[in-house]
C-alpha cells in the first residue's frame, strides 16, 4: 500500500512538472526555431519585382510587385511555423501573376527577423502587417495563411471586416486549444494556453468571401478542424484536397483549383 501511495505521488508530480513545462514552453513548442534564409532579392526572379518590406522603419517581410502595370490590390500571405517569408514566395507568385500586389509578412524571430519569436509578438506583426499595408496602398486588401498564419489571418480578420475583400485558410485549426487538446488529451490544455486562439469565432462577423483549404491526409492538424471551421461560417467555401497532407498541398493545387480559390475570392 505504501508503495503504491509513493507511486501514485510520483505519477502526480510528473503531470504536474509536464504541465507547467508545457505552459513555460508553448511558444517554443508552437514556434521551432526556423532555418537560415536567404535575401529573396538576392534569388534570380522572372520579371516581377522583389523588395524588403518596411513597418516602422523595421524589416517585415517582403513585398512582391507585378512588372509592367499597376496592382489591382494586395494580398497578404501569412506563413506557417517552421517557415519564413522566404519559403513564401511560390504563393505569392501566383497572386502576382493575377495582377496583385503580394505581402509576405514575416514574423519576430523568424528568418531574418530579429525579436521574440512568441505567438503574441506573431500575432501583434501580422496585425501590423494589415495596418501598413491599408495605410501604405488602400484595397481591396485580401488576406492568405497557411496552417499557423491562417490562425494569424482569422485574428486580423477580428475588428477589420469592412476593409478585407477576401480571406483564404489553408489547412486552418477552427481552434488552436481544439487541436492542442487533441495532441495532449491529459492535460487541461485550455486553460494552460496563453490565447486558445479561436479562429472561428474571430471570422464569425466576417461576412465577405472566405475559402477554407482542408487536406485529406492532414495529421499535424487533421482535416476535421477545416471541416467544422467551414460547417461554422454561413459564407464559407471548403475545397477538400484528397491526396494531400499538411506539408504537401501546395504541390496537391491544380491550376483549376486556383482558380476556383480566386473565383469565390471575387478576386478573378
Amino acid at each position: 500500500m505504501r508503495l503504491l501511495s509513493y507511486g501514485l505521488r510520483f505519477a502526480v508530480a510528473a503531470w504536474l512538472i509536464a504541465a507547467l513545462v508545457l505552459f513555460l514552453m508553448q511558444d517554443r513548442l508552437l514556434l521551432p526555431s526556423t532555418p537560415d534564409a536567404p535575401d529573396l532579392r538576392s534569388l534570380t526572379h522572372m520579371g516581377d519585382t522583389v523588395d524588403a518590406w518596411h513597418v516602422h522603419d523595421q524589416y517585415a517581410g517582403y513585398v512582391v510587385t507585378p512588372a509592367g502595370h499597376a496592382p489591382r490590390g494586395t494580398f497578404i500571405v501569412y506563413h506557417g511555423n517552421e517557415e519564413s517569408a522566404e519559403t513564401k514566395l511560390p504563393l505569392a507568385d501566383l497572386f502576382v501573376r493575377a495582377g496583385y500586389r503580394a505581402v509576405i509578412v514575416e514574423y519576430p524571430g523568424h528568418g531574418n527577423r530579429p525579436g521574440a519569436r512568441t505567438m503574441k509578438a506573431a500575432l501583434a506583426a501580422s496585425r501590423e502587417a494589415f495596418e501598413a499595408t491599408l495605410a501604405q496602398w488602400g484595397g481591396p486588401v485580401y488576406l492568405v495563411g497557411e496552417s499557423l498564419g491562417a490562425g494569424m489571418a482569422s485574428q486580423v480578420v477580428k475588428g477589420n471586416e469592412a476593409s478585407i475583400a477576401g480571406v483564404a485558410l489553408i489547412t486552418p485549426w477552427d481552434s488552436l486549444a481544439e487541436v492542442a487538446a487533441e495532441k495532449y488529451p491529459i492535460f487541461p490544455v485550455r486553460w494552460l494556453l496563453h490565447d486558445g486562439f479561436d479562429s472561428v469565432a474571430a471570422v464569425a462577423r466576417y461576412t465577405g468571401p472566405l475559402v477554407i483549404v482542408g487536406a485529406q491526409r492532414d495529421t499535424l492538424i487533421p482535416v476535421v478542424h477545416a471541416q467544422h471551421f467551414a460547417n461554422a461560417h454561413d459564407n464559407a467555401h471548403l475545397m477538400m484536397l484528397g491526396n494531400a497532407d499538411h506539408d504537401d498541398w501546395f504541390g496537391a493545387m491544380t491550376s483549376a483549383d486556383w482558380q476556383q480559390v480566386m473565383h469565390w475570392l471575387k478576386a478573378d
